[in-house]
């Protein structure tokens, strides 16, 4: 009785912000500061992650200097959709280059420190570019690749460093418009995330804004 309540218990329910203050471990590897997250730390990124969890909000823009943790804001809420809302989701980085470095640099290390990730991990049917949980795959793109972009349906869409983005995805349309297009099935509880430094006015992520 006891291990069936337990299966059966639904997540704590906590804010982005919450969730890494309790579950997030930086790695010594990428993290000038590793060890528990602390929100504390970086005050500025709390707003940024909550408005995650605004059921008003679909979109958060975060228009960002060089270095402040906009990235981590990232995988936070990525975490946090893992284990708390669980659902499809597509991160699309300016390269395919990137994209495998961040999984193997940054999304595997916070799986394995954090065990609530760990535990709903399946790693026999992962892919270094396609990551499956319990209830959720998570997709890695390249915006030089449309074929990467074009995959599969997404309830979550988190676009990192937009400015670096090419002006088109091969012979396709900007990455960005092809990435929003995952999105479409899901007309009421989409979350985009949108972050990158600014380089031109012109810039994607002035746009965005």
């Amino acid at each position: 009785y006891l291990s069936a309540a337990k299966t059966l218990k639904p997540p704590e329910k906590l804010a982005v912000s919450e969730w890494a203050d309790k579950r997030r471990i930086l790695d010594e590897k990428t993290s000038a500061q590793p060890g528990q997250w602390k929100t504390s730390t970086t005050p500025y990124l709390k707003g940024v992650m909550d408005a995650f969890n605004d059921t008003e909000i679909e979109e958060v823009i975060f228009v960002k200097p060089t270095q402040v943790g906009g990235t981590e804001a990232l995988m936070n809420m990525l975490g946090y959709c893992i284990e708390q809302d669980p659902s499809s989701a597509l991160v699309v980085y300016p390269t395919l280059d990137l994209a495998e470095y961040a999984s193997k640099n940054r999304i595997q290390p916070m799986i394995d420190l954090c065990k609530t990730l760990k535990e709903r991990y399946y790693i026999s049917d992962s892919k270094r570019l396609e990551l499956q949980f319990d209830s959720m795959y998570v997709v890695l793109s390249g915006a030089n690749s449309p074929a990467s972009l074009a995959s599969r349906p997404c309830r979550y869409l988190f676009l990192d460093e937009v400015d670096k983005y090419p002006v088109n995805a091969g012979k396709e349309a900007d990455p960005i418009s092809l990435a929003r297009e995952r999105t479409k099935t899901y007309t009421y509880n989409k979350k985009i995330f949108i972050t990158s430094t600014p380089t031109l006015s012109r810039g994607n992520i002035w746009k965005a804004h």
